[in-house]
């Protein structure tokens, strides 16, 4: 290979000269196109036009030529690699979008403008157009649902959520309704941050709904018969206190017979306390949780409790806590765990303090105290000296409902502590 010499050739002459530029582009190009053997390629190229005595100009511009169509070629290659792997992504959504029997929405907040991507609704005979308005939800969705449709879109338009979504009634073909849940976000906002385009998939929720209405409706019954099953115990339950409370009273000489009826009396109070769990077990999260004032139902919980026989003494200021409406029971069991257990307690007190972002609600009284080795048993579903076991359990529960724990943390001898903790946002105080 003699590159001096062929470049020696080439420079005889302006000409010459004009085309080594062209030949040191064009093999510039050449070797970024091929990259492999690229250099001697070029070489095998000067060689063979040398040796037939071309022209050195039309040498430089065919290497020029053959590096660009090489150049192109590969780019071309490239773009349609990419082209296919679109192509293989758009055939797995679109896959992924029929098997789900989804549809795809794209809305123009501004104009009102909805485009359907992919019309979803297979038994419709006059599918929704590519390109309509969001007012075509009148025509085809329930009148009870229009006002929550209106409300959502609004909240869109207005920027108070960057989110939509909706469960509403839409009208088949045949004149029946389905439900459908209609979820998505804004995805385009203009130079002042409004929103201006929102994006989001609807999807049928029929079967759902219809699984839904039978358990409510499963619950009813359920609730019904345990209503009345529960009242009807309740009723023979007196019957045998009272029973129970009159042999007391003529057998006052016999020692045994008075014996027995005590286990009865127990073993019938009991029985109660277990009819009165099942009835607030079953109601924990039916009702939605709401911000409770603690003073207030301290104070009457409390009271009720204790029947006159312990002070109560609450020190929360304004505290209020996001809790389940059986909260009370919660103030009500642990003051009666007092009166249970803590055999010369005279007062309880509660309070409240962060710590760490938390709340912490402190009830404690001055009775003998949890010992020890119970202070994690006693949470636990039938565990207890005396009645039923179930309060502390029941407290437990309805705490959890919300996100709350609770823990004993007194010592034995000087009194039981229990510290309730509230997560950072579901408590708000005033301490004035």
């Amino acid at each position: 290979m003699n590159i001096p010499s062929l470049q020696s050739n080439i420079c005889r002459t302006p000409t010459g000269r004009d085309a080594l530029v062209l030949l040191i582009v064009g093999a510039a190009l050449f070797l970024i196109a091929s990259f492999t053997d690229a250099f001697e390629i070029l070489v095998g190229f000067t060689r063979t036009y040398e040796e037939w005595e071309i022209d050195e100009f039309l040498t430089a511009v065919l290497l020029l030529s053959g590096g660009f169509t090489i150049f192109s070629l590969r780019r071309w290659n490239e773009l349609k690699t990419e082209v296919q792997a679109r192509k293989e992504i758009q055939e797995r959504l679109k896959f992924a979008i029929e098997g789900g029997s989804l549809g795809v929405w794209d809305w123009n907040v501004a104009t009102g403008k909805l485009s359907i991507i992919h019309d979803w609704i297979h038994d419709r005979t006059a599918p929704y157009p590519e390109e309509t308005h969001v007012s075509i939800f009148e025509e085809c969705v329930h009148p009870d649902d229009h006002l929550l449709l209106i409300q959502k879109m609004k909240e869109v338009r207005d920027d108070a959520m960057p989110y939509y979504e909706a469960e509403c009634r839409e009208q088949r073909q045949d004149g029946t309704w389905r439900w459908v849940h209609v979820i998505g976000k804004v995805t385009a906002r203009d130079e002042e941050g409004r929103p201006v385009r929102a994006t989001g998939i609807t999807r049928d929720v029929t079967e759902v709904h219809r699984t839904r209405e039978a358990l409510e409706e499963a619950n009813k019954k359920l609730d019904l018969l345990y209503s009345i099953t529960r009242h009807d115990l309740l009723n023979q339950v007196s019957i045998i206190a009272a029973y129970t409370g009159l042999i007391e009273e003529e057998t006052v000489e016999n020692r045994r017979l008075r014996e027995y009826t005590g286990h009865v009396t127990t073993a019938t109070a009991t029985i109660r306390d277990q009819i009165v769990f099942m009835q607030d077990y079953e109601s924990m999260g039916v009702k939605a949780p709401e911000w409770l004032c603690v003073k207030e139902i301290a104070r009457v919980a409390g009271a009720k409790a204790s029947r006159g026989n312990l002070s109560i003494d609450v020190r929360t200021g304004q505290l209020e806590v996001f809790a389940d409406p059986l909260f009370e029971k919660v103030i009500f069991n642990l003051v009666d765990n007092t009166i249970r257990h803590g055999e010369k307690a005279t007062k309880v007190c509660i309070s409240f303090h962060n710590e760490n972002n938390e709340g912490i609600l402190v009830i404690e009284d001055d009775g003998r105290g949890v010992p020890s080795g119970i202070k994690e048993h006693i949470f636990s579903r039938g565990f207890g000296r005396e009645g039923s076991g179930l309060g502390l359990f029941l407290v437990r529960e309805i705490l959890g409902i919300t996100g709350m724990t609770i823990q004993e943390t007194g010592e034995e001898g000087a009194g039981a502590r229990f510290e309730i903790v509230v997560p950072a946002g579901a408590f708000r105080a005033d301490h004035r």
